[in-house]
């Protein structure tokens, strides 16, 4: 509750002046000044602190932000990368750590001014700032907590820590209002000899803070960051230097570190150079389609190539949108799904230090084991393992795998040589796309000259791709005639 005071707790009021001297207006003497602020008190410590911690936390995740790296201690995958990786995580398509952390700032600064400022006034008006700031604060984590909670179903530490220490020491700051003993007191009149915040201000105070907080929710509610990204080439041209080893039987035990692209970072002007044969990157990567797990017919007019890991929430999402996509153009379009661990155990190109996912190698050879064993079968397992909100355990993969296709049968599979040699050529596109989109992030499509990186927002979003990139669209609904006539 804010605090009633004329004077420091416990206090006795100022003695008379005996000198019957006037004092001037605007210069209180040192004990009115302590009376209305106590800038020293423990209190006002504790809200710097818990301010500084907030500051750091959100400055951190700025940083990380703007820099695109990863976030310390938190793997793909887990919850604080799910937060920070989801539409919450930006308020105008600008991070929303920017702002939180210019918000503790000035929360921050607010409290120091105190100690600077002697006229009452002015105090008054520093007063108005940390009301209005810390409704703001207060009212940002409530927000940020309860998507986290309900909306995201994830937890960032980062994310939380910030927002804890913002809303501690927003509710200090609230707790410890000097409200003006004076009732009738004006709320922006000068009072250069009264002290405290005019009670009639807080409602108005709260009010506009509220606003601050509804123009954060509005901007995230109105505003979705587009989190796509197209990575478009220029053409090529007929001095593009072409390799001749082909990947898919490729062999290599050391890593290729960013920057070191086995290959040409030019277009990958993924087309048909044959029937059901896919080319990428000049012929660098020959795809036999008819060998391939693909969403779709291997004989469709328009391949795109799907990388992804099933560990990754994102490239979970767009399962469902490739599928609704594929259904709407039929044999326009088949979609080779490449399973494509991020996962050092088995990725031979993941730079060391970079996050990782766990269990991903494990997935694939699964994947593409119950695709070798029966094919009929894989569609099913896909379904089952990309519609579910988190991939299934190992144990329960395997096992689902052998009740589909037998168990002697997938334990077979799982021993093919092509398996390993698929996993290497997914790794490797992966890798080469890496430099030329300039990152890693997944899922990654290559549509014909373009590789789309990110998680696409609905099959129309795709839709729109395609026909921009391979001048495909849905075909019409032809009506059937209506032999009454009538309508």
């Amino acid at each position: 509750m804010p605090i009633e005071q004329e004077t420091e707790d416990g206090a006795e009021p100022a003695s008379p002046n005996p000198a019957g001297k006037v004092r001037s207006q605007g210069a209180p003497d040192s004990n009115t000044k302590q009376t209305l602020l106590a800038a020293s008190t423990p209190w006002l410590t504790w809200v710097r602190l818990l301010l500084g911690v907030a500051i750091l936390g959100a400055g951190y995740l700025a940083w990380v932000a703007v820099h695109q790296g990863p976030v310390a201690g938190c793997s793909p995958g887990s919850g604080c990368d799910k937060v920070l990786q989801s539409r919450w995580a930006y308020w105008l398509n600008v991070p929303v750590s920017i702002p939180a952390a210019l918000v503790y700032l000035g929360l921050l600064a607010a409290t120091l001014l105190l100690q600077k400022r002697s006229s009452l006034d002015e105090q008054r008006a520093i007063w108005v700032a940390i009301i209005g700031l810390s409704v703001i604060v207060a009212g940002a984590a409530a927000w940020f907590v309860g998507l986290q909670m309900f909306v995201i179903e994830a937890f960032c530490k980062f994310c939380l820590t910030a927002h804890a220490c913002g809303l501690a020491a927003a509710v200090l700051c609230l707790r410890h209002i000097p409200l003006a003993a004076d009732a009738d007191m004006a709320i922006w009149s000068s009072n250069p000899e009264k002290s405290g915040v005019p009670r009639k201000a807080i409602p108005l105070l709260v009010i506009t803070g509220l606003a601050g907080v509804l123009v954060l929710v509005g901007g995230q509610l109105l505003v979705q960051k587009e989190r796509n990204v197209v990575k478009v080439f220029p053409p090529l041209s007929t001095n593009t230097m072409k390799v001749a080893a082909a990947p898919a039987t490729a062999r290599t035990n050391s890593a290729i570190a960013p920057g070191q692209s086995p290959v040409p970072p030019n277009s990958p002007n993924a087309h048909l150079v044959a029937p059901r044969v896919l080319s990428i990157y000049g012929g660098q990567f020959l795809l036999p389609l008819d060998d391939e797990p693909m969403i779709g017919s291997p004989g469709a007019s328009n391949v795109i190539v799907n990388l992804f890991d099933y560990n990754c929430p994102h490239c979970r999402l767009l399962h469902p949108i490739l599928l609704e996509a594929q259904h709407r153009l039929g044999d326009q379009l088949g979609i080779v799904c490449l399973p494509m661990p991020m996962d050092s155990q088995c990725n031979p190109f993941v730079p060391a230090g970079h996050p990782t996912f766990t269990n991903s190698c494990d997935y694939a050879r699964l994947s593409l084991a119950v695709w070798r064993a029966n094919r009929l079968a894989y569609p099913e397992f896909e379904n089952r393992m990309l519609f579910s909100k988190d991939p299934l355990p190992v144990d329960q993969a395997r096992a689902y795998a052998a009740q589909l296709v037998g168990t002697n049968e997938l334990q077979s599979a799982l021993t093919n040589e092509w398996i390993q040699q698929q996993i290497l050529m997914a790794c490797y596109l992966h890798c080469t796309n890496w430099q030329a989109a300039g990152g890693p992030a997944m899922p990654q499509l290559i549509i014909g000259p373009v590789i789309s990186v990110g998680p696409l927002n609905s099959p129309n979003h795709l839709l729109v791709l395609l026909e921009k990139y391979l001048g495909i669209k849905p075909q019409p609904i032809a009506r059937e005639p209506n032999p009454s006539g009538t309508r």
